[in-house]
């Protein structure tokens, strides 16, 4: 594998590039992307005096470090760029250089979400899906160039029993419902100078495979550390007994395996053969229609089941030669056939400094064994 160059990219909200001056004080940069809202980031500077002629101006002081400032960070790995955070400065912290050390002004904060989760509202949506609830939270926050991506839910049926209500902020709603669905709400940001997009949705188990990670001692191996984890204690079936409003009369709902999770490993926990620790959990539904309570049950299924499998580790980037998108999905090779195949990317660190690119991922999926015939490895 050809090993290659990467490139910091710090941006201000309109795709500006930062002064020279502050990218040659950067220390590092440390961007926690995942699949849940917020997302966090963090850069480090030098404050030198040597550095700024004497003047202890040319960081603490520069205008697009200040807090409430937008941000873009992006990076590059050869010829590909991806933009990693679009985020607001919210804390910053300083410690002023000595005769015996070098300064350092730090800045950190969220992604853009934080916009939403600064009001508390006490609202009612009634006749509403939560697919129109969602709809109409995120429509406001074009203005700040976030486009929504959403999509729609299972339990697609409206209960005219009951009324939606929202007691928080928006993302604090949106992250609620996006749970009760076993969907997942974050923001994507997209290429190095596109769109930021707020994703309300399943885990997005069909998006294109990244490249693979390798395991092993051979020429192709990127991997430069990973572990493999199988809980059998996790996977939960859900099962209640729900009242039908129009007769009184309970009506049993249960759920037998994960629904979304379908193609990733032979042998899924849920199913009769591959795990017999799975529990069994009733749960209590008050006040829901039957379309809503099983919607809600098999949510509950999805999200222990499809963590059954996880793995954890580390690549260099420039090893790697990619830069890693979470969420996303990527393969593994070299582990053996019961951890290898694909996996959802649920969580990468990335962490780039004066030499080093490097990416910590967080892996997991419903069961083991591999459903792919073969992985093709970069020469």
């Amino acid at each position: 594998m050809n090993e290659t160059y990467f490139k910091i990219h710090l941006m201000n909200s309109s795709g500006g590039g930062f002064p020279a001056s502050l990218m040659e004080a950067i220390d590092q940069v440390t961007v926690d992307q995942s699949d849940q809202a917020p997302q966090t980031f963090q850069i480090t500077f030098s404050d030198d005096y040597s550095l700024s002629n004497f003047q202890n101006i040319s960081v603490v002081s520069a205008s697009e470090l200040q807090i409430g400032k937008r941000l873009k960070i992006g990076a590059s790995v050869g010829s590909e760029s991806r933009l990693l955070m679009d985020g607001v400065i919210t804390n910053v912290s300083y410690q002023p250089p000595t005769d015996h050390s070098v300064g350092q002004y730090i800045v950190s904060g969220e992604d853009i979400s934080y916009f939403m989760d600064i009001i508390d509202k006490s609202m009612e949506y009634p006749f509403c899906l939560d697919v129109a609830i969602v709809t109409a939270i995120l429509a406001p926050y074009l203005a700040l160039g976030i486009l929504p991506h959403i999509s729609e839910t299972i339990a697609g049926l409206l209960d005219i029993f009951t009324t939606p209500q929202q007691m928080g902020t928006d993302r604090q709603t949106l992250n609620q419902l996006a749970s009760s669905h076993a969907f997942i709400f974050c923001i994507r940001p997209n290429d190095l100078l596109g769109q930021t997009s707020a994703y309300w949705g399943p885990p997005p188990y069909d998006d294109p495979l990244q490249d693979p990670l390798v395991v092993g001692y051979s020429a192709n191996g990127n991997v430069a550390e990973i572990k493999f984890g199988f809980d059998g204690t996790k996977p939960t079936r859900t099962w209640a007994l729900v009242e039908n409003k129009e007769t009184g009369i309970p009506i049993p709902i249960a759920t037998l395996t994960s629904t979304s999770m379908r193609d990733f490993s032979a042998h899924p926990a849920l199913t009769s053969s591959a795990v017999l620790t799975a529990k069994n959990k009733a749960i209590y539904q008050q006040g829901m229609g039957i379309a809503q309570a099983w919607s809600r049950a098999q949510a509950q299924t999805n999200c222990t089941a499809d963590s059954a499998v996880t793995a954890s580790g580390k690549v260099d980037a420039l090893r790697y030669g990619q830069i890693m998108r979470a969420p996303g999905v990527i393969p593994v090779a070299g582990a053996g056939t019961l951890y290898d195949g694909k996996y959802y990317l649920n969580a990468v660190t990335h962490t780039l400094s004066r030499t080093q690119y490097q990416q910590e991922f967080s892996l997991r999926r419903d069961g083991i064994g591999t459903t792919l015939s073969s992985v093709k490895v970069p020469a």
